[in-house]
């Protein structure tokens, strides 16, 4: 979770001498005579961001453990692993963080809670809410974590689905002393949301002001969305139409989760209206927004409504998928409107869709309703 940007411009003679350093080499010579004059730290950084980068996790660390055993004067020790942690991290290389940070008492780092913080937002970003706990845990026994530590963990719980162990470590959060952030709220409202635990992310999302922590888009949204999964559609609603009051502006992800709340709620024409809303406030519908409102118009029995939006995708420049097909689909069916289902059968596979269990049995309950009207 180190997002620092080192204070310096990669000149083409690093990046030349690391394109020419083999695995194999153990002598750093040029590389050294490089970074032992001034400015070492942004040099370094460079060096080892751009091994980071190349996936040469093993090259970069011998060569700054090189680095220490040469004398070169190092003001940032702390600094330059989180460097190597956090590049690491956003190529979703989690393993090659932790070579990182398993480096760190090798090599004496001073400020331990960047090395940590760092890896276990690595392992977040790679899915192992496991390591990331058990990393906040070691932690915890010798060193107090940050926010940026907690938030770590939290989003690595969120994005493994593991919403109780995600307000457990909330709550740990509130009897350490650590105050939440917005980056700590989204992550936990998010994890609720997942596990469509609507309750417990609203109520994390009216917490916000108490803890004096102003809502963003990215809360707004995660507690919509936590709405519409759990199908609560008034909920959805109450905080999509209070965003402009907070001088937030909804966006396609606000609004295609307020119309997918609309239609799992049984509320076809709200979904519709929130649809000719977006349009309106010149938000453009992507693929979610349009299969969200298909599905509302199915819902509803509203197949003409269904095919219109279906046949206005290209204009937008959305192309139409598995979800949106099955959804016009089913509107057909429930319509009646056998023909037009076949049609819509026909011409999936012309743009090479592959049907699915659902789209065989919503053309099937076609045939058997065409037949009955």
């Amino acid at each position: 979770m180190v997002h620092e940007r080192p204070g310096y411009s990669c000149d083409g003679r690093l990046f030349e001498l690391c394109q020419n350093t083999p695995e194999h080499e153990t002598r750093f010579d040029a590389l050294l005579q490089e970074v032992t004059s001034e400015a070492a730290d942004q040099k370094i950084a460079a060096v080892l961001g751009i091994f980071a980068r190349q996936r040469r996790g093993s090259l970069a660390i011998r060569f700054f453990e090189a680095t220490r055993k040469k004398g070169i004067a190092i003001r940032r020790t702390d600094y330059l692993v989180g460097v190597g942690i956090s590049s690491s991290a956003k190529l979703k290389m989690w393993q090659q963080a932790l070579q990182f940070f398993e480096a760190m008492p090798a090599v004496s780092v001073d400020c331990a809670v960047i090395g940590y913080s760092a890896a276990i937002g690595a392992c977040a970003k790679g899915g192992q809410w496991q390591i990331a706990q058990k990393l906040l845990e070691d932690m915890l026994e010798w060193t107090d974590p940050n926010v940026v530590s907690y938030n770590g963990a939290i989003s690595a719980c969120d994005k493994g689905g593991r919403w109780k162990e995600a307000l457990i470590l909330f709550d740990a959060m509130s009897r350490s002393r650590v105050l939440p952030d917005q980056i700590t709220y989204v992550s936990a409202i998010g994890a609720c949301a997942k596990a469509e635990q609507w309750q417990e992310g609203l109520k994390l999302f009216e917490a916000m002001p108490k803890s004096r922590v102003q809502p963003t888009l990215s809360c707004c949204n995660a507690a919509i969305s936590a709405c519409e999964k759990g199908g609560q559609w008034q909920e959805a609603l109450s905080l999509f139409d209070a965003m402009p009051k907070s001088h937030i502006l909804p966006t396609v992800i606000s609004y295609s989760a307020a119309i997918s709340a609309c239609d799992k709620g049984g509320e076809p024409q709200r979904a519709l209206n929130l649809f000719e809303a977006m349009r309106r406030a010149k938000v453009d519908p992507n693929i979610i927004s349009y299969g969200a409102a298909i599905s509302a118009c199915e819902t509803g029995g509203l197949w003409e409504e269904a095919l219109d939006l279906f046949q206005s995708m290209p204009q937008a420049s959305v192309e139409s998928n598995l979800v949106t097909f099955n959804a016009a689909i089913s509107a057909c069916t429930v319509g009646g409107q056998w023909q037009l289902a076949t049609s819509l059968l026909e011409c999936m596979r012309r743009v090479q869709i592959e049907p699915d269990a659902v789209t065989y049995r919503a053309t099937i309950g076609a045939f058997g309703l065409g037949e009955m009207l």
